[in-house]
């Protein structure tokens, strides 16, 4: 009997130490699982599973998307798809830059992964909004390698220096321009190379209409940033600010860009 019950007990133990012996991205797509388990019935506060998008970078996994519908989530249905939000009403819809929404738990994909696609749905409500996409991400509210998108303006980001500047682009395309009152689907990328460079590549349509082409050359992405990016080093969680804007939906996800250069 004795035995049995250190038998039972190794066994035990074997299996707590393999247990937290997890990688982080192990434990952020179980945080994700236990949310699609516990998230909201309601379709307009909830969340998904898309169909993955298929890289041609071999780091690149393919994986099914995490998609957040919350266009219908009060302060309860927030706090069950494990966001937390100051200033946000349904919508989702902020007034101000104190208007802010990010995740509780760590849901970035890994680095030596190509790191983390975030795609928005989202509609500027006045000429001065502006809406922040931020990535690998820490402290509350949220801060970390940004996106800025602006209402009747080219897209911005947090440069290295923690200031604004515009990206740049790709020489086949046209920098986006949104305009108010309009509904947009931007598919942005916060992608993480081999060698350890760092670039922001985004398009103003959704992830799954990109094309081969529109994927496979920068000379064909219309938000392009491939200098003083921001490490991802800060933390793993994502975060938003809603100046004047209506945030619809967000998804996570590989990245879409198929080059490194």
């Amino acid at each position: 009997m004795l035995k049995n019950l250190f038998s039972s007990t190794l066994i035990g133990l074997i299996t707590i130490n393999c247990s937290m012996a997890k990688t982080t991205e192990a434990n952020n797509s179980s945080n994700l699982l236990s949310l699609l388990v516990a998230a909201s019935a309601n379709p307009g506060c909830a969340l998904s599973s898309t169909q993955a998008i298929t890289s041609n970078l071999t780091q690149v996994e393919s994986k099914p998307r995490t998609k957040y519908t919350i266009q219908d989530c009060n302060e309860v249905g927030f706090t069950n798809l494990g966001l937390t939000q100051t200033e946000i009403t349904k919508g989702a819809t902020g007034m101000s830059a104190s208007s802010v929404l990010y995740t509780n738990n760590d849901v970035m994909l890994a680095t030596n992964k190509g790191g983390t696609n975030i795609e928005v749905s989202f509609t500027f409500n006045s000429p001065t909004s502006t809406l922040d996409v931020i990535a690998y991400g820490a402290g509350s509210p949220v801060s970390g390698p940004t996106y800025r998108l602006i209402a009747g303006a080219q897209t911005q980001y947090k440069n290295a220096s923690g200031v604004f500047a515009n990206t740049g682009k790709g020489g086949s395309v046209s920098a986006p321009i949104p305009s108010v009152g309009t509904s947009y689907t931007f598919c942005l990328d916060f992608q993480s190379t081999p060698s350890g460079s760092r670039f922001l590549n985004g398009f103003n349509k959704p992830c799954s209409e990109l094309t081969d082409t529109e994927r496979g050359s920068m000379s064909y992405y219309p938000i392009m940033q491939m200098m003083n990016v921001p490490v991802y080093t800060s933390g793993n969680r994502l975060g938003f600010v809603l100046n004047g804007v209506t945030l619809t939906s967000f998804t996570i996800g590989s990245i879409v860009s198929n080059t490194e250069m």
